[in-house]
């Protein structure tokens, strides 16, 4: 082949994989895939996003933080809201490469892959159960959170930052707001935030996020 036709092809490759991975969805953010096979589509509610089997986590102690997420930037103070759709619990002893049966979507507060906060909707195979889940990390270490009982149905999640603290509500009928949890903030000012999904379980999952709300101070 001749050489400039394969420096040709090669950087038409690369761009466009440059161009995948940094797709922007208007209204939600950048979409990121460090995998690369987690396709984020609209729908008609939103958006959907489709995680295969296999190890799609969002845990820094073990050093494995390639779920797929889509981030906008936030600076200071914010309010970020976006409602959970339901999805199938998965099947007990279904976890791979050791993991437990865990599935989970909803708000992710991103600094780099040792320091964030995930705010979730959480369904587990072991515990036949649906419930919210906090998970704060710094530099790689879980430093607070927690479990929290819901019902099994769709529900709306709002994280906010006011100063140095991080206040997690939920609601089901978009009225009737909870505080769940409060945390003092370790993140640093500027930082990314947005919805996020993972799966380490042997069958696919779809999830399905609608009606993005961010007030924020940039």
């Amino acid at each position: 082949m001749d050489l400039r036709l394969l420096l040709v092809l090669l950087l038409t490759y690369f761009t466009g994989v440059a161009t995948l991975s940094a797709e922007e969805l208007p209204g939600w953010g950048e979409v990121i895939d460090p995998v690369g096979n987690c396709p984020v589509d609209f729908v008609d509610s939103g958006i959907s996003m489709s995680i295969p089997a296999g190890l799609h986590d969002m845990n820094p102690r073990i050093q494995i933080t390639n779920a797929p997420r889509v981030l906008k930037d936030v600076n200071e103070d914010f309010l970020f809201e976006v409602r959970v759709g339901d999805y199938p619990r998965p099947q007990a002893q279904t976890g791979v490469d050791g993991h437990a049966s865990y599935v989970a979507a909803g708000i992710l507060l991103w600094q780099d892959d040792r320091n964030l906060l995930r705010w979730t909707r959480t369904a587990s195979g072991e515990a036949n159960a649906v419930f919210l889940s906090c998970e704060q990390y710094k530099q790689g270490q879980l430093i607070g959170g927690g479990n929290f009982p819901m019902e099994d149905k769709p529900i709306t999640l709002r994280l906010e930052r006011r100063k140095d603290r991080l206040i997690l509500s939920a609601t089901y009928d978009n009225s009737t707001w909870r505080k769940v949890l409060e945390r003092r903030c370790s993140l640093e000012k500027d930082i990314k935030v947005g919805v996020f999904g993972l799966n380490v379980t042997e069958k696919d999952i779809e999830y399905r996020f609608e009606a993005p709300y961010l007030l924020s101070s940039q």
